[in-house]
């Protein structure tokens, strides 16, 4: 009886070798990711290639004013979001952890002006202007690689909580500025003065922090 059960049990986990390699099925399935991101609200879309791999596309998008205050002016401004991308998973460990690698075309911008002006004219008096004389336009680089790591953390059976930090290089931002400051008296140098302060103000955004968490619905 023994050896009747063995033999039966031969075929039975042949067959089941097939099935049990099927199990990797499970992730060659599409998502679907809501988020919100320090680069705006957005969507993902992605595949789940095999244990190791995954790849994913999406867009974000937002808009924040705030005023940036100096000793010599007030810098209103409005930051618009908008870019896409995409990225590629590497899952490294038996778990839910991954590195990921990619690219974004990013449109963002900042757009300001420079009001409560303190300056010097040109006979040499002190002078404040309420009103703004000068207006800028700040544009990052429009290829922007990406570098960073995430962790999903199963919710129900196909849907996850995923959590992403990262690093976009946006290189040096371009100013470009429209004055009409010296037609009212200022001097040019103190104008070119207060541009290049708005450079220095950039600078350290030539690398930008992503933070996003997302809800992965899985297809």
């Amino acid at each position: 009886m023994k050896l009747l059960l063995r033999m039966l049990a031969i075929p039975t986990l042949l067959l089941a070798g097939p099935a049990l390699a099927d199990d990797d099925l499970a992730y060659d399935r599409f998502f679907l990711t809501p988020n919100v991101s320090t680069l705006g609200a957005g969507v993902e879309a992605g595949y789940r290639i095999n244990r190791q791999w995954q790849v994913r596309a999406g867009i974000n998008g937002g808009a924040l004013n705030f005023v940036y205050k100096d000793k010599d002016s007030a810098l209103h401004s409005r930051a618009t979001l908008l870019n896409g991308g995409v990225t590629v998973d590497y899952f490294p460990f038996e778990n839910d952890f991954y590195l990921s690698g990619g690219i974004r075309l990013s449109a963002n911008k900042i757009e300001g002006r420079v009001k409560n002006l303190h300056g010097k004219l040109k006979n040499g008096s002190n002078v404040f202007v309420p009103d703004p004389l000068t207006s800028y336009t700040v544009r990052q680089n429009a290829l922007q690689p990406y570098i960073g790591a995430g962790y999903s953390v199963k919710i129900k059976e196909r849907v996850s909580l995923n959590f992403d930090l990262g690093l976009l290089y946006a290189g040096t931002p371009d100013v470009d500025v429209n004055s009409r400051a010296h037609t009212l008296g200022f001097a040019r140098k103190d104008i070119s003065s207060e541009i290049e302060r708005a450079r220095d103000r950039l600078a350290p955004f030539k690398v930008y922090p992503v933070a996003t968490v997302g809800l992965k619905f899985e297809f």
